[in-house]
């Protein structure tokens, strides 16, 4: 009886499921049947023997990381530089949502939106290589209005006192605007009954934010915030790679660049599988507990 009313059900709404088949079908081939190869992390993988053949090894690479005498460090790393992708970044596109919203002149708002957009499109390598253009000691534009000023050029790049501020910064820079987006749809969403009510009892721009618009989008944000807990394992791959040297090593190297390293530069890929099955696993854990915590708080939750 359950099934037949579900079917009919699915019948009914069939043009929405229709639209929802192609992500379906993505999510399955790309995220769903690639854990298939999970089995290699316990395997002394090879190409001879495959995820099959190859002998079982149990937990020897899980130990082999644990082992590695910097392992404690690209833990700790990459879980500062998330977290302060995290705290900093995370509410940045909020705040761009609604101060976009507060504007009235439309062709600036639709400006200051494109402009924001853009660089989400551009890639790291060309970010990157823009920064070092721009903040050489060298004839970057920078440091050129710092000796102006009459300052001291500054060694911006591959600095361990720079080294956060150019990895949030930039991180910042490249995805606030097209983090917003969400937000901006929230905002639009919210009835504007309850800002003429605001207004009518008095209440000004400041306390219409606070009263109507995030309570408004309350919901998405943590929502969304649930979901960015999940990334706290994974600091960002491109980037890290891209601003790291030898002489930031110590506070720039992550989980997700050794992954990398290890299993395409050094072609330990059941030491890499093993790392990489760690870091999802605490991700895993990271996102049921922080929605437990939400649901209990707030009532709002994945699941």
């Amino acid at each position: 009886m359950k099934s037949s009313l579900l079917w009919k059900r699915v019948w009914r709404h069939k043009l929405f499921y229709l639209f929802m088949l192609p992500g379906i079908v993505w999510f399955f081939i790309f995220s769903y049947v690639p854990l298939y190869g999970l089995q290699v992390a316990f395997r002394d993988f090879t190409f001879v023997g495959g995820f099959t053949g190859s002998p079982w090894a149990g937990l020897k690479y899980f130990h082999q990381f644990f082992d590695y005498y910097q392992s404690s460090a690209i833990i700790r790393n990459t879980i500062i530089i998330s977290l302060m992708k995290l705290l900093i970044g995370f509410p940045m596109p909020i705040i761009l949502a609604i101060l976009l919203n507060e504007v009235r002149h439309v062709k600036f708002k639709k400006t200051i939106q494109t402009l924001s957009y853009l660089p989400y499109f551009v890639s790291w390598i060309v970010v990157v290589t823009l920064l070092q253009r721009l903040l050489s000691m060298y004839g970057g534009p920078v440091n050129d209005l710092i000796s102006s000023m009459g300052g001291e050029p500054v060694q911006f790049m591959n600095n361990t006192t720079w080294f956060y501020q150019l990895i949030i910064g930039s991180d910042i820079w490249k995805n606030i605007g097209w983090n917003s987006i969400i937000y901006m749809a929230a905002i639009a969403g919210i009835d504007q009954q309850l800002y003429e009510a605001a207004k009518i009892d008095g209440a000004s721009r400041f306390r219409q934010i606070w009263h109507v618009t995030l309570p408004g989008i309350r919901n998405i944000a943590v929502i969304l915030f649930i979901l960015a807990t999940g990334s706290l394992m994974s600091a960002g791959f491109e980037q890290l790679l891209l601003l790291s040297g030898p002489a930031t090593a110590n506070i720039g190297s992550v989980l997700d660049v050794h992954v990398i390293t290890s299993g395409i530069q050094q072609g330990r890929l059941s030491y890499a599988a093993a790392v990489g099955l760690f870091q999802s696993g605490i991700a895993l854990i990271l996102i049921v507990t922080v929605n437990w915590i939400a649901r209990k708080v707030s009532d709002v939750s994945l699941f």
